[in-house]
């Protein structure tokens, strides 16, 4: 059942159009982002020579970034979907990460780190990759950025807080298991931040200018 805020938000029919070809763009970008990965998977890269790296063993912690990525990203949507302004943001976000992802992957091919252990995650494999383990999901990190993003688009500061450590554990077991190179890691939030201030200037600018 919608709550009063979804109730108000709906019954402009101009903002209802205008949200629904959001949501239809959003999950077209991300359907077209995931064949683009599929096919940056067979280009020819180079790989990047991290100081950092060498320092670390490489160790499987596949399970565990699987959690710390699923479930409060899962958690952060159900809350995030429960405000019209907070979903139009998110959308927005959706798209400007498959942008700049799909810029940045494509200027900057790279092969992955010496020593990589696959990160095996069935979930995200099933759902946008066709069950392919993905080895060039590299420059920037896309496990990184989208938990700093949930955590940007939550109002409580106390979510928020847990989806930044998740973030930052996350990108620590990233470069542990040399799945990225540290500076996909370390770039990934200012990525996140300028998605994020990016959706909530054009969903202001847009749909929710006459919102209330």
């Amino acid at each position: 059942m919608l709550n009063s805020q979804w109730q108000q938000f709906l019954s402009n029919k101009k903002i209802t159009l205008s949200f629904w070809l959001l949501v239809f763009s959003g999950f077209l970008s991300v359907s077209l982002f995931s064949s683009f990965m599929c096919w940056n998977e067979g280009r020819l890269g180079y790989v990047f020579n991290d100081p950092i790296l060498k320092l670390i063993p490489a160790t499987d912690f596949s399970r565990v970034t699987m959690a710390l990525t699923l479930v409060p990203i899962v958690f952060g949507i159900i809350v995030i979907f429960r405000h019209p302004k907070n979903t139009v943001y998110f959308f927005y976000t959706a798209i400007f990460i498959c942008i700049l992802r799909t810029i940045t992957l494509y200027l900057t091919p790279l092969d992955p780190p010496k020593g990589i252990i696959p990160l095996t995650d069935p979930v995200i494999e099933n759902l946008f990759y066709g069950g392919k383990i993905l080895l060039k999901d590299l420059f920037f990190s896309g496990h990184t950025a989208n938990l700093v993003v949930i955590g940007l688009l939550l109002e409580n500061r106390k979510y928020q807080r847990f989806l930044f450590i998740c973030a930052a554990i996350v990108g620590i077991l990233l470069m542990v298991q040399h799945v990225h190179y540290s500076i996909d890691v370390f770039a990934a939030p200012f990525f996140a931040i300028f998605a994020y201030k990016m959706a909530v200037k054009a969903g202001d600018r847009t749909m929710l200018k006459n919102y209330h």
